[in-house]
């Protein structure tokens, strides 16, 4: 039985901290489902989009090592990892210390949760800010 790995983000601008923490989500398990937030979230929450969700999915998808891409327009990971009900859930580790909006869910439907340690100072957040 294979053991399914889901792990969340904008993935807006793929950076090499993007694919560490892809890597490593796979090296949790045997599939990995990947979600993304919406074009609609991303200009309502960061104020631009870099990649649209289209081009975003696609660009996951031909990494060649993800299962599936799923486009997600809540706020929250929540109903896309219920929705996937995977092994293993991965978010980074700087959510740790009760920033992770998931971790009860993942508790209460015995989803281990895996915290990615961050590499470098890679951040689509931060090339948004210099393009302005």
């Amino acid at each position: 039985m294979s053991r399914t790995v889901t792990v969340n983000g904008c993935f807006d601008g793929l950076h090499p901290g993007h694919l560490f923490m892809l890597g490593y989500a796979l090296a949790q398990g045997d599939e990995l489902i990947v979600g993304i937030n919406s074009d609609q979230y991303i200009q309502q929450h960061k104020g631009m989009v870099l990649v649209s969700e289209c081009c975003r999915r696609r660009a996951l998808l031909d990494l060649g090592f993800i299962s599936r891409v799923v486009v997600f327009h809540e706020q929250d990971p929540v109903k896309f990892i219920l929705s996937v009900r995977p092994a293993v859930h991965c978010t980074g580790a700087e959510y740790k210390n009760g920033m992770c909006i998931e971790a009860g869910w993942c508790e209460l439907y015995f989803i281990k949760l895996v915290y990615v340690p961050r590499v470098g100072n890679w951040s689509s957040t931060q090339t948004r800010r210099e393009m302005k």
